[in-house]
């Protein structure tokens, strides 16, 4: 590896693991919201189902976790009042997932966390810089999704 690659290795790695810490400390922070990172990335892929929910193989699917694990996970929010299941339109097999009011909640902290996150990643950036950055990110999460057999 030559010493761009182990830089560039280095500060991907050291990144990622920033990122969830920040997010985890924000958590902490709020003195209000007391769930994992997994679970509000739950709660957060019921929420881009909008009003009418996610199934739970759609959820398990935008996770990538198993539909067994996703039920475990949606029975424990369901009981802590965050999600709501339904049964669903399509069949009486099918149970559609929504967020809550306190789900909601959750999601919205979540969305404005990110949301000031990247404002502040990128507000002293050029043009030319935020171009760069994105075209760099979106090739390495092309190279991510192709790794792990994804269509782009």
């Amino acid at each position: 590896m030559d010493a761009f690659a182990a830089a560039l290795n280095e500060v991907l790695t050291d990144t990622y693991h920033s990122i969830l810490r920040t997010e985890e400390e924000a958590l902490r922070k709020s003195g209000q919201i007391h769930l994992s990172i997994k679970e509000i990335h739950l709660i957060e892929a019921v929420g881009k189902g909008g009003k009418q929910g996610r199934t739970v193989s759609e959820i398990a699917i935008a996770m990538n976790i198993t539909r067994s694990t996703a039920t475990v996970a949606i029975n424990k929010l369901e009981k802590s009042g965050y999600l709501e299941k339904q049964p669903g339109d399509e069949d009486g097999r099918t149970v559609r997932v929504t967020l809550t009011r306190s789900g909601k909640r959750i999601d919205h902290f979540h969305r404005l966390y990110h949301y000031n996150m990247v404002t502040k990643i990128v507000e002293d950036l050029t043009k030319t810089e935020k171009d760069s950055l994105f075209q760099g990110i979106q090739k390495l999460n092309e190279f991510l999704k192709k790794s792990l057999g994804e269509k782009k």
